[in-house]
């Protein structure tokens, strides 16, 4: 039997069984309407289910993706930041060795301050008043 001749059996048996359960009374008429589908509309309706499957699968594996990279770029940034704080470390301790050595070599000793001035406490000074203008009177 070939695949178109399941098809049209398969058909035929559903559209038989509905008209035996429509003449029982089990359904109405109008319900066995809904319940034939062609095989066209059910390829069609399988063909958007699979592109809305596949689709969604998509979205999964970029967010997955993406996931993975962000996580890959915070080990990367964490083991780089860790690197640079070891040889910073590393430099920290060099810098203490030498200044050590440097210690031990100079005497330490203070140098005299020089004597300070003593400073006398100064005068404010004060301005003059401006004294007020004659006023020159007319003569007559």
């Amino acid at each position: 039997m070939s695949q178109r001749s399941k098809e049209e059996l398969r058909t035929e048996y559903e559209k038989d069984y509905l008209k035996r359960l429509s003449s029982k009374g089990k359904i109405r008429p109008i319900q066995t309407e809904e319940f034939t589908i062609t095989e066209e509309e059910r390829t069609r309706r399988v063909n958007e289910a699979e592109k809305i499957q596949i689709e969604s699968a998509h979205q999964i594996q970029e967010a997955s993706a993406a996931k993975v990279q962000s996580e890959l770029d915070i080990k990367n940034k964490q083991k780089f930041l860790n690197e640079e704080v070891l040889s910073l470390i590393d430099e920290l301790k060099v810098l203490k060795a030498q200044l050590e050595k440097e210690s031990a070599k100079r005497k330490v000793t203070k140098k005299k301050a020089s004597p300070k001035r003593r400073t006398t406490a100064k005068r404010k000074v004060t301005k003059k008043k401006a004294s007020p203008k004659r006023r020159k009177s007319k003569r007559k």
